[in-house]
């Protein structure tokens, strides 16, 4: 009695899942490959009008929309109109979209999401 459990903690299966995790993340040297793309995000979503400024690190980053990009709209209405297109961001407060993709994103996804982005910004314009 009184003794506590966990149902992963220690159990092989898990811990060799975790494994396998932990090398591929070194594998991909995924700080280096966050920091790189996560660069890429940030300059090409700072290329689009409407877009004021960026804050964030690597991947997980939001970018703060302009009152003209809003055009009267929220950030969770133009998030709603990125997912019309295809793109899911979070609108995390009436003026800043997140954006937490996965670190294998390519730079030609990246490419295709912020055009998609854009579109969904001009659309309420």
């Amino acid at each position: 009695p009184g003794d506590h459990g966990s149902t992963f903690a220690g159990q092989p299966l898990a811990a060799a899942a975790a494994r396998a995790v932990l090398q591929t993340m070194e594998q991909l040297d995924a700080p280096a490959l966050a920091a790189q793309r996560g660069q890429e995000l940030r300059d090409a979503l700072l290329g689009l009008d409407g877009v004021e400024a960026i804050r964030g690190l690597g991947l997980l980053i939001a970018a703060e929309l302009s009152d003209d990009a809003l055009a009267g709209r929220t950030a969770g209405e133009v998030a709603a109109a990125c997912a019309d297109l295809g793109v899911l961001v979070n609108g995390v407060s009436k003026t800043a979209l997140r954006f937490a993709p996965p670190i294998t994103v390519t730079t030609s996804e990246i490419d295709e999401a912020v055009r998609l982005i854009d579109g969904a910004i001009k659309s309420g314009a």
